[in-house]
């Protein structure tokens, strides 16, 4: 798995460490391949690469086009869940409108007091630790709601219409949690890094006798691959980084945040 700096740099500081690291093994693979005993068994090996390459490049592009359309899914539904969040925040706040006196400044208050703890789990959402006060802030709004309201139906009916907005809340936020954890696995890193760098070693092989096309086809490659790599690492997490998805819509829901 990629270091967990590399998720905190802007993306051309990320597209340069990537670029680094496939070029290094690029520019190894070259110099090794031109020299003794590996040139004499690389000498041999050409004319089996047409089809190994193929057959390594449609295995590399297909892991890459499965990995990022789920990175992609994966980011697009955190998006889905954050703006759920912030959505049902406003139609608890627009209930809260219907209530008068001390009753709405209560709820006003545990709805703040949500949306802070909130922004303060956002970078650790992973650490159950860290998600202990959002927690407590959401259990003490279902007991205002079930314990703050007398007796009349326009306010069972208040009361109801909170506590279905509050089980989407609690829906949207749980959903949330689990997509901050659901990052590329140790294996599917594995098997991408794995075919690309089986590529990188077939392609080398198949330009062995020629060091000039050798340069130029580990350059293509090179370029290729750190494309590739970028952009799965780039919406790896995406409560991660510069590109980050940001509790801002669920603060200006609350009012915390204009």
């Amino acid at each position: 798995m990629p270091p967990d700096f590399i998720f905190a740099l802007a993306p051309g500081g990320m597209f340069l460490v990537i670029l680094g690291i496939v070029g290094s093994i690029a520019l190894a693979l070259h110099v090794l391949i031109a020299r003794w005993p590996l040139r004499q068994v690389s000498q041999r090996l050409p004319e089996l690469s047409p089809a190994i390459i193929t057959l390594c490049g449609t295995l590399f592009g297909l892991s890459v086009t499965f990995l990022a359309n789920s990175v992609w899914t994966t980011e697009d539904r955190a998006r889905q869940m954050v703006n759920t969040e912030a959505r049902d925040i406003r139609v608890i706040r627009i209930y809260m409108d219907q209530l008068t006196g001390p009753t709405q400044d209560a709820f006003t208050h545990l709805i703040t007091t949500y949306a802070n703890a909130v922004d303060e789990e956002w970078d650790a959402m992973s650490d159950p630790d860290a998600r202990a006060a959002a927690e407590r802030a959401l259990r003490n709004l279902y007991a205002a709601v079930l314990n703050g309201f007398s007796e009349g139906e326009q306010n069972r009916m208040i009361q109801q219409r909170l506590l279905a907005s509050l089980d989407s809340l609690s829906i949207a936020r749980q959903q949330r949690l689990s997509m901050a954890q659901d990052v590329v696995s140790a294996g599917q890193w594995l098997l991408v890094s794995g075919l690309g760098l089986l590529l990188m070693v077939v392609v080398a092989l198949g330009h062995a006798r020629f060091p000039l096309p050798r340069g130029v086809a580990m350059a293509a490659m090179t370029a290729a691959i750190t494309l590739a790599l970028f952009v799965i690492v780039a919406h790896d997490r995406p409560f991660v980084g510069n590109a980050a998805l940001s509790p801002q819509p669920i603060l200006r829901a609350a009012g915390v945040a204009q």
